[in-house]
């Protein structure tokens, strides 16, 4: 054999070796970083931080770029959301898509509420401004966004929720030394009284139209069943089963209620009754929604992330570690 017909084969295999050792390297990173899960916002910088790779085997991306800052964000799902941004003085619907984003004027919804709610579909959300004697509700979202009601308002809001289509606001006010509840119906368009509270930290609005409230003044959990008809009051769980200082609550695909509590989510089935509860190694601010039967646990993106899995019978708390940089 020649010396250069050696020095061609030697060059070739180098040339394999290299694509070789470049293909893996493109398909280790590739794995590393992963599909999108979801987003959280940084306060901090007003922007968004793409979560990547497999639920309990997750990093933090680097901060989306885009050519506004956020100042809330109110998510719908792992590729939606509401957002109030400083270059638009209302409102906008928020779509993500390979790191990219894009943005929707809901015209007539003021930018920077002092509270909202989205329901559990992402497909109608709420809000009550400071000052405004009223609150705003939007449905159709996310493709279809539209102002469906106006809500005339005299006091200030603690917490609200909607339903699927806009249809029905449950929505609690303090009054004396507690507070109360009321609901609102397209139908009737005047609010009713429902019940008292001591403390209310969340409600949800079920796909059957029942809502869950949580109460952490007394420690306990209770249903108002049919709560835009018959509205009867109906206690769930309390101290008895481990309900201590609840901060929120949420419902799966499949109509499980899970209660934010104190080190721990306490799971429901559809009519109520505890099933079980599990321990998070966390402080947990609330049920936040994140992405498909997903909920976020913890609001601080710059330590580590706590997120509910619900897509299994036997849920599971998962974390995502802090971002590096």
């Amino acid at each position: 054999m020649s010396a250069p017909t050696r020095l061609r084969i030697v060059a070739t295999l180098v040339s394999v070796v290299l694509m070789v050792t470049s293909m893996r390297a493109a398909q280790s990173a590739s794995s590393l970083s992963g599909p999108v899960l979801g987003y959280l916002f940084d306060r901090n910088t007003g922007k968004l931080r793409p979560v990547r790779g497999i639920l309990g085997s997750a990093t933090i991306g680097a901060p989306v770029e885009a050519s506004f800052a956020i100042s809330q964000l109110f998510p719908l799902d792992a590729r939606y959301g509401i957002a109030a941004i400083d270059s638009s003085s209302d409102l906008v619907a928020l779509t993500l898509a390979g790191g990219q984003s894009s943005t929707v004027v809901l015209a007539g919804i003021p930018a920077n509420p002092t509270r909202g709610a989205v329901n559990l579909q992402g497909s109608a959300a709420v809000f009550q401004y400071p000052g405004a004697q009223e609150i705003r509700i939007v449905a159709g979202l996310p493709l279809e966004p539209h102002q469906a009601a106006i809500v005339p308002m005299d006091k200030a809001v603690t917490q609200m929720a909607v339903n699927h289509d806009g249809t029905v606001l449950v929505y609690a006010v303090r009054e004396g030394e507690g507070e109360a509840i009321y609901a609102w119906t397209a139908d009737s368009g005047n609010p009713r009284f429902v019940t008292s509270a001591v403390s209310v930290s969340g409600i949800a609005i079920t796909r059957s139209g029942d809502a869950i409230v949580t109460d952490r003044g007394a420690n306990e959990v209770f249903a108002i069943w049919d709560v835009a008809g018959g509205a009867v009051r109906r206690l769930l769980v309390n101290e008895k089963e481990g309900v201590s200082e609840p901060v929120g609550v949420a419902l799966s695909s499949g109509n499980r209620i899970y209660i934010a509590n104190a080190g721990s989510v306490i799971v429901l089935d559809s009519n109520g009754r505890f099933l079980k509860a599990h321990s998070c190694n966390c402080t947990i601010t609330g049920m936040y929604p994140f992405r498909d039967s997903v909920f976020r646990l913890t609001d601080d993106p710059g330590r580590t992330t706590f997120l509910l899995d619900t897509s299994f019978p036997d849920e599971r708390i998962v974390f995502v570690p802090p971002p590096k940089e």
